[in-house]
């Protein structure tokens, strides 16, 4: 029972990270059943939570259960890096870009090298300052400025990518 267990959450966890949440969710669904909050028999299942979470967020939007299971996850494996990437991820699909950015910079204290961490990180990206800082950013003239500052870069970056057949 323990080692089929195992591989089961291990499965879910690869096609996790490969992507294919479907079938990830269908994995850890079989795994964990359908309770709300698993039973966790082994420290391999403890593993696999915040993953099943990031497959609940991602296929089914349930973006409340997910965090709970994220949540769990980091309360019982504080030290995984993984479950803070999970968690940010889910914070992302949700669309709530400050906590997704709080949870990953917390998981970036505990390591900094962590590469799945990083990566999110970068997918939450970096908001440039206000074009007029002492305004809120909200102001109708920093948005009209920031449009502008981004069409420019837009079409600076445009120059700089060679044109087909010339």
């Amino acid at each position: 029972m323990s080692k089929n267990f195992n591989r089961q959450v291990t499965e879910g966890i690869e096609a996790t990270v490969e992507e294919d949440y479907l079938r990830g969710l269908t994995i850890f669904l079989d795994t964990y059943g359908n309770d709300e909050m698993p039973a966790l028999q082994t420290g391999k299942s403890m593993q696999g939570l915040s993953y099943f979470g990031l497959c609940v967020a991602l296929v089914r939007k349930e973006y409340k259960h997910a965090i709970d299971l994220c949540r769990r996850a980091i309360d019982l494996e504080f030290y995984n890096a993984d479950h803070y990437a999970n968690l940010g991820r889910v914070y992302l699909a949700m669309g709530n870009r400050k906590k997704a950015l709080e949870t990953v910079e917390a998981g970036l204290k505990l390591n900094v090298n962590h590469e799945r961490l990083r990566a999110v990180r970068r997918m939450i990206g970096i908001r440039e300052r206000p074009a007029v800082p002492f305004l809120d950013r909200s102001n109708p003239i920093n948005v009209s400025l920031g449009q502008a500052r981004h069409a420019k870069k837009v079409a600076d970056l445009e120059k700089k990518i060679p044109k087909r057949g010339r």
